[in-house]
């Protein structure tokens, strides 16, 4: 039972924050006034910039209460000490996080409308990607099948794609996706002059992702010709080379909505499966009891 709450706590937490991308993208994150209902009631009007923000409130709510029940059956259950303090550092993650929306909301959310707007949705979207992390690990601690020492490959990509994260964060929402309205050059050049700071964010987003590409491909081959890993390396670039096709569909298609949504869904689904596979290697190494058994 706790493997089914942790493992629908994990598909759940995935699928709000598409939820959130979408709701972001349509500004439609003020679309209710008031919190935690909206324009007063649990049946706002039918409008559907308010019903982008009222489901993912209600979705929001069902994540919460799976993780919840996560967290409550680990404990009654007493399960090894990796799932139940990584679901209950997760649920007090979940609750800042809401919180926090709910605080915006009622006051207003003049934040959203200034200099600080970038902050509030940056806070937001890496809290949701720290907890999608830390339940994958609580589901893999849970399984019955032994660890096995992983490559460190894995854990090292995670935190390149962490960071790849965070600088797409500010890509997205600094406004400067279309800073380089070509591909595959940037304006017109290579190497294009770094004097705006969008075209700067927008340039090293893109190195970063030339990075992640070569170190996948690298890995691949040296997979193939090892003939060891072979399907997880198979994936790994698959995924890597998705949501690589999406960012440029962006650009070339001067930010297309579906593109949008579909590059940040590649993109979280990329970083929980390196989650996923650093798992053995990460409980390993905080050398909880669960890592072993």
């Amino acid at each position: 039972m706790l493997r089914l709450f942790i493992g629908l706590t994990v598909v759940f937490t995935y699928l709000l924050m598409i939820m959130g991308n979408v709701v972001t993208t349509t500004g439609s994150g003020l679309a209710c006034p008031d919190w935690p209902l909206c324009y007063g009631t649990v049946t706002p009007p039918l409008q559907l910039n308010i019903w982008f923000e009222w489901g993912h409130r209600l979705f929001g709510g069902t994540t919460g209460f799976l993780l919840l029940a996560s967290v409550a059956t680990a404990w009654l259950k007493k399960a090894p000490p990796a799932p139940r303090l990584l679901s209950t550092a997760a649920l007090g993650l979940l609750g800042v996080g809401a919180l926090f929306g709910g605080v915006i909301v009622l006051i207003e959310a003049p934040l959203l409308q200034g200099p600080l707007h970038l902050l509030v949705i940056s806070f937001h979207i890496m809290l949701s990607t720290i907890i999608f992390t830390l339940m994958i690990l609580a589901f893999k601690s849970t399984g019955a099948v032994p660890f096995k020492q992983e490559e460190s490959f894995y854990p090292a990509l995670l935190v390149i794609v962490f960071l790849q994260v965070f600088i797409g964060i500010f890509v997205r929402y600094g406004k400067a996706s279309l800073a380089c309205p070509d591909f595959p050059l940037c304006r017109g050049s290579l190497f294009p002059d770094l004097v705006d700071l969008k075209v700067t964010i927008h340039f090293v987003h893109r190195l970063m992702a030339t990075l992640i590409f070569l170190l996948v491909t690298g890995y691949f081959v040296k997979a193939l010709l090892a003939k060891k890993d072979m399907l997880n390396a198979t994936v790994t670039l698959g995924l890597v080379l998705m949501q690589a096709a999406f960012g440029v569909e962006i650009v070339w298609t001067g930010m297309f909505l579906p593109f949008i949504i579909l590059h940040g869904a590649t993109g979280f689904f990329v970083l929980g499966w390196l989650a996923y596979r650093s798992s053995p290697f990460l409980l390993g190494l905080i050398a909880w009891p669960a890592a072993q058994t």
